[in-house]
């Protein structure tokens, strides 16, 4: 499987969806770490250096999810970060995506999707490495 010793790094500050996520992508292999703020998940980042980061774009107290983006891209450049969110808006999208976000995906979503792009970003990360 793609996503065995990836580790994950799930950044939301909603815990219900911190632990969803986290349990969902345990089952599939991966080492799976969250963090319910950006400044935390910017600390963690630095401690356990995630290949790949799940990054909800708007975080209710601290640092935005684009900000983390940001500070993710600047000390850890090899992680890839993908957005999570309900926002659609276009200038949010290429923010994101000049910030350095390899995908950005709006919420409501499927699991499976998640696992999808998830799979797509590790195998991508395995190629490089070989």
């Amino acid at each position: 499987m793609a996503g065995k010793k990836i580790k994950l790094l799930v950044v939301d500050d909603e815990k219900d969806i911190c632990n969803f996520v986290k349990l969902l992508f345990k089952k599939e292999g991966f080492l799976v770490y969250s963090a319910l703020s950006g400044v935390k998940a910017v600390q963690l980042a630095k401690k356990v250096k995630p290949q790949v980061a799940l990054l909800d774009v708007h975080l209710k107290t601290g640092i935005t999810g684009l900000e983390v983006l940001k500070q993710l891209r600047e000390s850890l450049p090899s992680c890839r970060c993908v957005m999570v969110t309900w926002d659609k808006a276009q200038e949010k999208i290429k923010e994101a995506k000049a910030l350095g976000a390899v995908s950005y995906l709006t919420k409501p979503l499927t699991t499976n999707q998640l696992i999808k792009v998830v799979e797509r970003v590790t195998k991508n990360i395995e190629r490089e490495n070989k």
